[in-house]
């Protein structure tokens, strides 16, 4: 069975290869990525409005060719929150939004969450928000956090590839778990975590939602470094964390064998292997000097 490929592009974005389709979670590129970017991607999904999920440049780039077909929104990215909340500085969203101004109209859809949070309300019901079948995959929206209102609810989105029999959850920014996930009990392989149950007196929101889903393995993401191979500049939204191997030792400590955590570094493309569905760790033999800076006068 021919591999599948996995990348970590820095905060949420993350984008999966699997061989005869490409899709993307919340792409958001900068400097040289942004301008080598190209439109090599089928489907793209968006969690929710922010700009560091929601990033029109990006987009810009990513939404167009012949390969490209939708761009999957929730709606908030059409119709955000009245008065518009400025509180994340940059989040223009009276600028960026709606995000029609930047992708033509026809391709993009708004999706729903199947499964909800009952936190929001225990009546709700959205038209449109079962399973998407789009071929090659398939797509379940859970209803992720952050921005949320109960008639304007986020998505992560679980995308399933039938034939190579291989899913991935992007959680999107997930502040906290609910019961309705245990409907993705044992459909998870890859669950792209984005720091719910971290910080101080959170812990337990991560193990809840482990339990919940149970995924084979865990990616964490949505955090960087002050490398300047960060694929996110310095500066921009999210964080830092000071020691990145402390910070997935930390999760690791929290969900115990619950799960397998898989220490991704942003920009990194990884191959795994199928139908295994292990991560190939590769070696990279290169040399950074031609003359060895202590030789150097």
């Amino acid at each position: 069975m021919e591999n599948i490929f996995l990348k970590w592009w820095g905060c949420g974005a993350f984008d999966v290869c699997f061989g005869d389709i490409n899709i993307a979670f919340d792409p958001y590129l900068f400097n040289q990525n942004l301008v080598n970017a190209e439109p090599i991607y089928d489907y793209i999904f968006i969690s929710h409005e922010h700009f560091d999920h929601c990033h029109p440049a990006t987009l810009r780039k990513l939404c167009a060719g012949t390969r490209f077909k939708k761009l999957f929104v929730n709606l908030g990215c059409i119709t955000p929150v009245q008065p518009i909340n400025e509180k994340y500085g940059d989040a223009a969203f009276e600028r960026d939004l709606p995000i029609t101004k930047h992708v033509p109209a026809d391709k993009v859809q708004i999706l729903y969450p199947k499964h909800l949070n009952d936190k929001q309300g225990s009546t709700r019901s959205f038209q449109g928000s079962e399973t998407l079948d789009l071929g090659d995959i398939h797509v379940e929206i859970i209803e992720s956090g952050e921005n949320q209102t109960p008639d304007l609810p986020t998505n992560g989105y679980l995308v399933t590839h039938p034939t190579k029999h291989v899913s991935i959850l992007h959680i999107g920014d997930l502040h906290e778990p609910y019961p309705a996930l245990a409907n993705l009990k044992g459909k998870v392989d890859f669950l792209i975590h984005m720091k719910l149950g971290l910080g101080q007196g959170n812990a337990h929101r991560l193990i809840e939602l482990t339990d919940l889903i149970q995924p084979r393995y865990m990616i964490p993401t949505h955090y960087r470094t002050d490398r300047k191979s960060d694929p996110i500049p310095e500066g921009h939204w999210p964080p830092n964390v000071t020691d990145e191997m402390a910070f997935i030792e930390s999760i690791r400590e929290i969900v115990g064998n619950k799960t397998y955590i898989l220490p991704f570094t942003a920009g990194v493309e990884y191959e795994v292997k199928m139908p295994e569905k292990q991560v190939v760790w590769k070696w990279d033999w290169h040399n950074t000097w031609t003359v060895p800076p202590w030789r150097e006068k």
